[in-house]
């Protein structure tokens, strides 16, 4: 999340959703009663003399809405605000009956607010800018697999296909193959980002070095990953040990060490974990809950969404952690096969 402005003491954030997480940060900020300023459009009815009376001029305008209901749809990167609008840049915009703006990736917003809570704090300071990026590549002389890691949510970006046999001929260059993974990289990647390529052999090195230039950056990385390339490869490579060595300290290596625990638990039938939405909020309720993993796909399993964005408040509000698991994922399976929540507890819970 990009903020450009936040002073809580007058009661104003601005801010970018840059990612899928931030879209659930931003569930958990808006509440009804405050107000969410965004650019949209409106259909404006203009009483001119040649103008039709069922037809109207879609324009651009900024709206202030006044909250009453917000949802988030996880499954296609959205929140829906409906309430009721107290400002618009264009006079012509009916302030009558209810409206709703959408908010997804790449929109830009104020939230204003009578009263910042410190956790409303916390989670606007700990969003601030976006988690450690890995743009990663899983290559061998075939194809290549270009990857984007943003916290725990991954992204297949693309696959490229080499053109090339299975051994490397005098009369068929590598170079063309290099230059296209090389430039698809660059295109991706963002100052701050680590590249990390991975694959079979020694081909991955020449990748590499292509990569270098393009980004005329030293910092590319190559990782002993399994034989699989891809999309296949780049999922293999998030679990593998090269990798989380690398990535130690990430969202996306917490959450893999957490979601790993959690299932240690269950198995062995240690009372200090709690799974599914009615335990987890209990756990929530009482202050024992460590760190808490959710599904993205949590809705679609008929979770209720007031009571699940309470649950996480309160377990950070008394200073446990929340992750989000991607569940495309191994990890994020996993979750969602515990009824979409699952969270370690500091102390086993009486029955």
């Amino acid at each position: 999340m990009k903020v450009s402005d936040f002073n809580p003491k007058h009661g104003y954030c601005s801010l970018t959703i840059e990612s899928a997480e931030d879209l659930w940060t931003m569930r958990r900020l808006i509440a009804k009663g405050d107000v969410v300023v965004t650019r949209g459009s409106r259909v404006v009815k203009r009483e001119e003399e040649y103008s039709r009376p069922d037809k109207g001029e879609r324009v651009k305008v900024t709206l202030a809405l006044a909250v009453d209901e917000v949802h988030l749809d996880s499954s296609i990167e959205r929140i829906r605000v409906k309430g009721t609008i107290i400002e618009a840049s264009d006079e012509s915009v009916t302030k009558v009956g209810s409206h709703s703006v959408t908010l997804s990736p790449g929109h830009s917003m104020t939230l204003r607010k009578n009263h910042w809570s410190q956790l409303d704090i916390q989670l606007v300071r700990s969003s601030g800018p976006s988690y450690s990026r890995f743009v990663l590549v899983a290559v061998d002389r075939r194809e290549a697999g270009i990857g984007l890691l943003s916290g725990s949510h991954l992204s297949v970006v693309t696959t490229i296909e080499s053109g090339l046999g299975g051994k490397m001929g005098e009369e068929r260059s590598p170079r063309p193959y290099l230059s296209k993974v090389a430039e698809a990289v660059s295109q991706l990647s963002q100052h701050g980002d680590r590249v990390i390529v991975a694959g079979p052999g020694n081909f991955k090195n020449s990748v590499a070095n292509q990569i270098n230039e393009a980004l005329k950056s030293e910092d590319v990385r190559v990782v002993d990953g399994p034989d699989l390339t891809g999309g296949d490869g780049i999922r293999a490579m998030i679990k593998s040990p090269p990798f989380q060595a690398l990535a130690k300290g990430s969202v996306a290596v917490e959450m893999q060490q957490l979601v790993s625990e959690i299932v240690k638990r269950i198995s062995m039938g240690d009372p200090k974990v709690a799974y599914a939405l009615p335990r987890v909020a209990k756990a929530a309720a009482a202050g024992a809950v460590e760190a808490c993993a959710v599904s993205d796909d949590v809705f679609s399993l008929g979770v209720d969404e007031s009571q699940l964005v309470g649950a996480l408040n309160e377990i950070e509000a008394k200073g446990g952690k929340v992750f989000l698991a991607d569940s495309s994922m191994e990890f994020g399976k996993q979750v969602s096969s515990f009824g979409g929540i699952a969270a370690l507890l500091r102390y086993a819970l009486r029955a």
